[in-house]
């Protein structure tokens, strides 16, 4: 019911339509004393948000990266890989909890970080997601607006999502979503068999952070041997050979399939080929704008820097 009526709203009355709304009826009820973000009785800063599975490339760079505004770390980890260590070493260095469970999807995972949440605002800070240093002064301006502060906030902002390399955006327009929200019991997690997404009463009033992008998706842009690995994966099978045949088996499909794809088993050669594709057609971007920190790890990991004409 909660998906269907979420759906139908959105259809009715569209983007704008659905923020006027909710400016209206979190006034309304807020003004009126009915709801009060302030009953949580939740300390007042910020709780950031992790989900992560195998994250290696990126994880240590993104968390320092708002080291600096977040009061606590709440972590859902179910790496098998250096993650685990990773995360172990920045628990000693930043205020951090790590839930350890199985890969069971984000949404199962996003619920049950928001059970741990001690702080009054939570930010959605995904493994990839690298802040650049305008986010940390928005949202500390944010804060200091909206200190011990009655509503209930969705806090939206875009990011820029790179792509293969460091020269190509995903895609000509910026994500903008709520990475920013008031804690609250009645919040949920929903999946509508694609994505996962927020479940967020009508009095929660939209505010836009920023209209200028505040961090970057590193998602798409990976070691090349680790973007050829999961290409290779999902052509073989190799997962469902594993499980059924063993690792011999599947080891030999995986081979097998890079071979006929790409006349090679050099797992570097293929993901270089693999990103040099993905970049073909897409928008481009100046990486000379990004952070010394991400050109420096970028290096590190022998991602291409690409180049754009």
């Amino acid at each position: 019911m909660t998906k269907l009526y979420k759906t139908g709203r959105r259809k009715i009355l569209g983007k704008r339509g659905t923020k006027l709304v909710r400016s209206i009826v979190s006034t309304i009820l807020t003004e009126t004393l009915i709801v009060n973000s302030n009953r949580e009785k939740k300390k007042e800063g910020i709780s950031a948000m992790v989900i992560s599975y195998n994250e290696s490339d990126w994880i240590e760079l993104s968390i320092k990266s708002i080291s600096d505004i977040v009061d606590e770390f709440i972590v859902v980890d179910s790496s098998d890989d250096e993650t685990v260590d990773i995360l172990n070493k920045l628990s000693k260095e930043f205020p951090m909890k790590i839930i350890r469970q199985p890969l069971l999807g984000q949404k199962i995972a996003r619920d049950t970080a928001l059970k741990y949440v001690n702080y009054k605002y939570v930010l959605i800070f995904d493994p990839d997601f690298i802040g650049n240093d305008k986010l940390k002064i928005k949202i500390k301006e944010f804060l200091n607006n909206h200190y011990n502060d009655k509503y209930y906030y969705l806090v939206y902002w875009p990011w820029i999502a790179l792509c293969g390399d460091l020269s190509h955006r995903c895609n000509y327009n910026y994500h903008v979503e709520h990475w920013l929200f008031t804690w609250s019991r009645k919040l949920k997690y929903l999946f509508d068999g694609k994505i996962d997404y927020l479940y967020s009463p009508l009095y929660y009033k939209r505010i836009d952070l920023s209209y200028e992008p505040l961090d970057y998706h590193m998602a798409s842009v990976k070691k090349p041997e680790r973007v050829a690995l999961n290409n290779l994966f999902r052509k073989s099978f190799y997962f469902k050979i594993l499980s059924e045949k063993g690792e011999r088996e599947a080891k030999k499909a995986l081979e097998k399939v890079a071979l006929e794809n790409y006349g090679t088993s050099d797992l570097r050669e293929i993901g270089l080929r693999i990103i040099k594709e993905s970049t073909k057609n897409k928008p481009c971007f100046n990486y000379t704008e990004l952070p010394r920190e991400i050109l420096n790890r970028a290096k590190e990991l022998d991602i291409p820097f690409g180049s754009c004409s």
